[in-house]
């Protein structure tokens, strides 16, 4: 059995490796069938250790999504770098190209952020929550003046449409997310209407929604 890590760099590195054992389980299992005694396991320790760095399994998925994040801020600041926001036609081609690299191969991104504000922040302790949102606004305030520094956007304007995405890709990955028990009797009874394409309904709610913003902004 493995044992607690004692040091702040071998404790940095346990929180990295239970965090890619809760991402490469939750590829393939929902979350609600997950514990953390099937991730002690897996991690080959006690599950009382693995409460040690996560007091809830809310928390490490949490932490997870936070993980997520950063990398989304850093892959949006290379594609601000490689074409710079100078117009808001340009911050549209942004958010779409995004959203489209999200849909594609963030999958686990899509899938912890549409359960975020109904699971996942419903058992986290308070501070916890705000100091991890706190840093998350952080870079998201250096990501966004990036985006403003040569353009006219605001801030506002930035902050009010990256808000209006998570909602969203929330909404639209709920619409779409239905049990397989339930599928089959949409698809038995020929209720094909209900079913959605989420990475159609996703991409063109946000285009609309962009052009919609546009007209508003002038």
């Amino acid at each position: 059995m493995a044992k607690r890590a004692m040091t702040d760099e071998a404790k940095a590195l346990k929180v990295q490796a239970i965090l890619d054992q809760a991402a490469k389980m939750f590829i393939s299992t929902e979350y609600n069938q997950i514990k953390m005694s099937d991730i002690a396991k897996e991690m080959n320790v006690s599950k009382g250790i693995l409460f040690v760095y996560f007091n809830t399994k809310e928390a490490l998925f949490f932490n997870l999504l936070c993980r997520e994040y950063e990398k989304r801020l850093v892959r949006l600041t290379e594609l601000i770098s490689e074409t710079p926001v100078k117009s808001f036609g340009d911050f549209k081609r942004l958010i779409m190209t995004e959203l489209n690299e999200l849909v594609d191969q963030k999958p686990l991104y899509i899938r912890l952020e549409a359960m975020r504000s109904a699971v996942l922040e419903k058992n986290i302790d308070a501070e916890l929550l705000l100091k991890m949102k706190t840093d998350l606004y952080s870079k998201m305030m250096e990501m966004t003046s990036l985006i403003c520094e040569n353009s006219k956007l605001t801030k506002s304007d930035v902050m009010n449409i990256f808000h209006a995405q998570a909602s969203i890709i929330i909404g639209c990955k709920l619409s779409a997310s239905y049990p397989v028990e339930l599928l089959n009797l949409v698809e038995k009874n020929g209720l094909a209407g209900f079913k959605r394409d989420f990475r159609a309904d996703v991409l063109s709610t946000m285009q609309r929604y962009l052009d919609g913003y546009t007209l508003c902004v002038g």
